[in-house]
């Protein structure tokens, strides 16, 4: 009888040491920022939303994305509208979802760039690190969708690349009517980019 307790004791020791010494390992990867960024416990509600849903262009009022959907690979996410290109700004924003580049075009006008993180990690506290995943599965032809609080706007896929951040030039200023999707190639992976752009197709009410 007392075999067995002693048994029972000396595993739950053993238990109980590989848990604190986990604790403890993980308590110092965090402090030193090991620990990917998609599983640490990050306060996402402290930035503001910009919830303008026009801008100026020249003299004229036009409406701002607001909603993209790729049904092709399940894409479904907000769109900010930052009036800022502040580095850290837009890292902060990119944690609730896409981003459009500010002074990129806007629905049904210009080249309007969209950015957003993707992951090969299935699980993730926040849902924000898988907004572009699987760009790299577009085809030419299959349709994008982005949405602005009247209208949605469709954008049929042209082109899917990958390439190295120094090679990833973006004509934001062109007056083709287009768009063009970024993200990283994988985690860590801030060299490499999947751009995919298309061209615009046309707008319907909502």
């Amino acid at each position: 009888m007392n075999s067995g307790k002693q048994k029972i004791s000396r595993y739950a020791l053993i238990v109980g040491m590989f848990l604190l010494i986990f604790a403890v390992s993980f308590t110092v990867l965090y402090v030193l920022n090991f620990v990917p960024s998609e599983i640490q416990n990050e306060d996402i509600t402290t930035v503001p939303f910009n919830i303008a849903s026009t801008t100026t262009v020249g003299k004229k009022q036009v409406e701002l994305p607001i909603k993209i959907t790729i049904d092709k690979i399940g894409v479904d996410s907000i769109i900010q509208n930052p009036d800022t290109t502040n580095i850290y700004t837009l890292d902060d924003l990119l944690l609730h979802g896409a981003v459009r580049y500010p002074g990129s075009g806007v629905p049904g006008e210009g080249n309007m760039f969209l950015f957003g993180h993707s992951t090969s990690f299935k699980i993730v506290h926040n849902k924000a690190y898988q907004t572009f995943d699987n760009l790299k599965d577009l085809k030419a032809g299959d349709i994008i969708t982005v949405y602005s609080t009247t209208k949605k706007y469709n954008y049929a896929v042209t082109g899917v690349s990958l390439v190295h951040s120094q090679d990833a030039v973006i004509d934001i200023g062109s007056k083709k009517n287009m768009i063009t999707l970024s993200s990283c190639n994988t985690l860590g992976a801030k060299e490499d980019r999947y751009l995919v752009q298309g061209d615009y197709v046309g707008s319907s009410a909502i």
